[in-house]
């Protein structure tokens, strides 16, 4: 069979296609590859589709698992604020940062030579 320029090109964009979305979805190499070696494009995308149905039927799942949790959380939240005005317990708008531990310990350095100095430094004798 011999083939002509149009036909070399048409093979090669095809190729080219399929070197794309390879690139794109490199789980689904060894289907792809399975359907081009038996020369079936209907048992390739029959497969495609199968897997992309199985891909939407999770993403509907987790979709529906993530709404739930949503409502739990805001009604949790919802829960804990009414604890919290119940109890008397106030909401801290401003948090006081934390000191790093050796700031704290220079501080207390300072502070420690301060005391150990004498009173009278400038008065001589």
């Amino acid at each position: 069979m011999m083939m002509n320029r149009k036909d070399v090109e048409a093979y090669q964009k095809s190729y080219e296609e399929i070197d794309v979305f390879l690139k794109q979805f490199p789980h689904l190499k060894n289907t792809v590859l399975e359907g081009l070696r038996g020369k079936s494009g209907k048992n390739l995308f029959s497969k495609l589709n199968e897997h992309s149905k199985d891909l939407g039927l999770k993403q509907e799942r987790i979709a529906r698992q993530h709404d739930s949790l949503m409502e739990e959380f805001t009604e949790l939240k919802y829960l804990k604020n009414n604890m919290d005005d119940y109890l008397g317990r106030e909401q801290r708008t401003e948090k006081n940062p934390r000191k790093s531990i050796l700031k704290q310990i220079k501080e207390i350095g300072k502070e420690d030579q301060e005391r150990k100095l004498p009173k009278n430094r400038g008065i001589e004798r």
